[in-house]
């Protein structure tokens, strides 16, 4: 398992957002466990970034979370991330 790294843009993009969904740091902390686990399940975009979709769920008010990140043996980095209602 690797260490989650969380840059000030991502902690503040949250911040902006969890008043909007209630289960945001839900959402969060399943993106983080699984990118802790599976960082190469992700689309590399060039020759460093990598992009994640996270499906949400519309019924239950938790967000779609798409992030840019890399990664290395011991840490993943989350540079960007977008927070939207999922689609129906």
């Amino acid at each position: 398992m690797l260490t989650i790294i969380e840059s000030l843009t991502v902690s503040e993009a949250i911040d902006a957002e969890r008043e909007h969904f209630p289960r945001l740091d839900d959402a969060l902390d399943a993106l983080k466990w699984w990118l802790a686990h599976e960082p190469e399940s992700g689309e590399i975009i060039d020759d460093l970034n990598w992009l994640y979709k996270q499906a949400g769920d519309l019924d239950r008010n938790i967000p779609s979370l798409v992030t840019i990140y890399t990664f290395t043996k011991v840490h993943v980095e989350l540079k960007f991330i977008l927070v939207r209602l999922p689609c129906a």
